[in-house]
């Protein structure tokens, strides 16, 4: 790896930042220079009046263009889109890539009057313009620079991905939770992480967490650094022990591992601090494997649903003004959506009578926002007392209950439409975990721990689990939807909401699920 400031850093970093200083580089330039290129009498006479010639101005020009790039990636370092921890995550891309906009416009700006104000020009420098100009062409030009960029991020990570420049993830700790996030990285193919190795370490019985931290340094004392167990990962994602005669510095160096994901069960006794933190000033990032499993799956693990990780972890949390917006915004999409379905919304009503008897919308109660009960709408897809003798009971695939149009309904989710009625009245969101009947919310709060968290915020009319697992009808299929419901509670925000809908539309459209 290429070292800056005796740091490591990772090719695939310098190759992000090169090519993002190029891009931001041409289109300001571009963007600036434009007059430079013809023959604007008004251009031509500002630099002629600085005495340049047209080369020269273009060449400052070009300088110029550097600088500001250079100082706009400042603010996209500041929100940490060069951490490929963030920049790969889909969730944190977008709303970071509006906060470096804003930021970096207003730093180029701000760095451009100030500039001229104060006598030093030269530093931000475009011949042939005067400064109002610069400042509206600037904009423009910055604008649609951040446009492409975060187009190119996209595809950057795409070809990332194909040429196999992953993130090396050296594994610490083979319990439940390593051997969880090393089947979700090994299953789920590109994701831009590739475990390199496990690592289990030797149980000294003293806390290494009390050592002396005046003697911390980069250069580890090997003599004093414990052996440990090295374990390669198979193709079906299992451990298979290589090697247990290096220290955990050796191997972090041997395997040239990007990062370290800790994933002790009980550090007691374990937690190789001293180690650790040299390894880390060395250039090496370490977190904790929970993190790492959140961005690489989009839930959380079944490890961290423990009071501490819900109480101390950022999000879970909602406040007033997200409240009203999303409110807002949850009235405006179920009146678009029932401007443009009603008609499908009459089809499907008239379908539904002609195809059996019974009441052509289906009414039940459901959980919805802090577990109070709500009436939910849908359009009748079974036959009528479908549960009259069974009770309660999850649908199953190829549910005789399930009528002809039924299943047509379904499938194309027509059946949920009426439940923009439901969002209009407060009941439900447009984004959020589904509601689920009392009956199972008993049961399954029973089961599962913190099941009941799902409930802080409106259940939704579609949501992340619903577009990241399939329709689950076991208490293990809750349990893996509950993941993806808190990951969401955790996250949320405007635009994440509109992702989900988003891809909501694309999977109406491609038909899947049931």
């Amino acid at each position: 790896m290429p070292h800056v400031l005796r740091q490591s850093l990772p090719l695939r970093k310098v190759l992000l930042v090169a090519s993002e200083t190029v891009i931001l580089s041409i289109v300001i330039f571009a963007g600036l220079s434009a007059s430079l290129w013809g023959n604007d009498p008004i251009a031509m006479d500002l630099i002629w009046h600085d005495g340049l010639s047209p080369l020269d101005a273009r060449w400052r020009c070009l300088l110029s263009s550097i600088t500001v790039a250079l100082l706009t990636q400042v603010a996209i370092s500041f929100n940490e889109l060069y951490d490929f921890r963030v920049s790969a995550s889909r969730f944190d891309r977008a709303s970071r890539f509006i906060g470096s906009a804003g930021t970096g416009i207003a730093m180029s700006l701000a760095a451009v009057v100030a500039t001229n104000l104060w006598g030093l020009e030269r530093i931000f420098e475009f011949p042939g313009l005067a400064l109002s100009k610069t400042v509206v062409l600037l904009t423009f030009s910055l604008l649609v620079g951040f446009v492409i960029l975060f187009a190119w991020r996209l595809l950057f990570h795409w070809i990332m991905r194909q040429a196999n420049f992953n993130d090396r993830i050296l594994v610490l700790g083979i319990g439940e939770s390593a051997r969880d996030l090393v089947r979700e990285i090994a299953g789920r193919g590109k994701t831009g992480h590739e475990v390199v190795g496990v690592v289990e370490l030797p149980n000294t019985g003293e806390d290494q967490r009390s050592t002396n931290v005046g003697s911390f340094s980069a250069e580890p004392l090997q003599e004093k650094a414990s052996k440990v167990r090295l374990f390669q990962v198979d193709e079906q994602g299992e451990l298979k022990e290589t090697d247990s005669s290096q220290t955990l510095p050796e191997v972090v160096a041997r395997l040239e591992a990007d990062s370290i994901a800790v994933a002790l069960t009980d550090s007691r006794g374990k937690m190789p601090v001293r180690e650790l933190l040299a390894i880390k000033l060395a250039g090496v990032i370490i977190e904790e494997s929970q993190a790492l499993f959140e961005r690489v799956t989009g839930k959380i693990p079944i490890g961290a649903m423990r009071p501490s990780y819900l109480i101390f972890n950022k999000g879970f949390t909602t406040n007033p003004t997200a409240n009203l917006g999303k409110r807002i915004l949850d009235i405006i999409l179920a009146l678009a959506v029932f401007s443009v379905s009603w008609w499908m919304m009459l089809l499907t009503a008239l379908a539904v009578r002609l195809n059996s008897r019974g009441p052509v919308l289906f009414r039940q109660e459901r959980c919805g926002h802090h577990g109070r009960p709500f009436t939910l709408l849908k359009f009748r897809s079974m036959t009528a007392d479908a549960e009259a003798t069974s009770g309660p009971v999850w649908a199953q695939s190829n549910d005789p209950r399930i009528t002809s149009v039924g299943s047509f309904i379904r499938k194309t989710r027509l059946d949920e439409l009426p439940q923009v009625f439901n969002v209009l009245l407060g009941d439900m969101s447009m984004i959020g975990p589904r509601p689920e009947r009392p009956h199972f919310v008993e049961s399954l709060s029973q089961e599962i721990p913190y099941f009941n968290q799902r409930h802080i915020v409106k259940p939704g009319l579609t949501g992340w689990a619903q577009i990241n697992y399939p329709y689950g009808n076991t208490v293990e299929d809750s349990k893996h939807k509950l993941q993806f419901d808190l990951f969401y509670i955790k996250h949320q925000s405007f635009l994440f909401d509109l992702s989900i809908l988003f891809s909501t539309i694309k999977t109406v459209v491609l038909r899947k699920g049931t």
